[in-house]
């Protein structure tokens, strides 16, 4: 085996493996999201209903905790190749119309997603310099989930993609 395809088959075993690690990590923090978000609630009704004393941080800490569960889980799910499709009629077409149908539905997530991530950014230079008030965490913990959890999904939407047109092209060597 040449030196040089051994080495761009080490990068991509090593990449796949980074890629395994980020998709685990994200899966297990949005989970541990979760548990938090239960826990900060049920805390927050306990002190509420029975002390009389509910804290001032149960209403914002949950809401930051939550939007950060969303994005991550959202781009798990992206990654995972759950996100909502709908694939009744899109299945019904033969292979090469379905790759260009398939190819301008990825195309419009992305553009989507190029949108949100490029209107986000000012948001996040605008709400650098606020905090909350309850909790007194900056601001960005509130509007950075939407611009990070965006691009993992145009990551990983990308991803989708180049394997919808890797399928076909594989599907096609061998029927051809």
């Amino acid at each position: 085996m040449p030196i040089k395809q051994q080495f761009l088959e080490t990068q991509i075993e090593t990449l796949r493996k980074i890629d395994e690690i980020l998709e685990k990590g994200l899966y297990y923090i949005s989970g541990l999201l979760l548990i938090t978000i239960a826990t900060i609630v049920f805390v927050a009704v306990v002190m509420r209903y029975v002390f009389n004393e509910p804290p001032l941080w149960a209403d914002e800490a949950p809401r930051v905790f939550f939007l950060w569960m969303t994005y991550l889980g959202i781009a798990v799910a992206t990654k995972q190749g759950k996100n909502i499709r709908v694939t009744h009629f899109i299945d019904k077409f033969r292979p090469k119309p379905r790759l260009v149908l398939e190819t301008f539905m990825h195309s419009l997530v992305l553009i989507m997603l190029g949108t949100l991530i490029w209107y986000s950014v000012p948001i996040l230079k605008l709400q650098a310099g606020g905090s909350m008030l309850s909790t007194g965490w900056s601001f960005l913990w509130l509007f950075t989930p939407v611009t990070v959890g965006s691009v993992l999904m145009l990551f990983y939407q990308t991803r989708l993609m180049i394997a919808s047109i890797q399928q076909y092209q594989n599907s096609y060597k061998k029927g051809g």
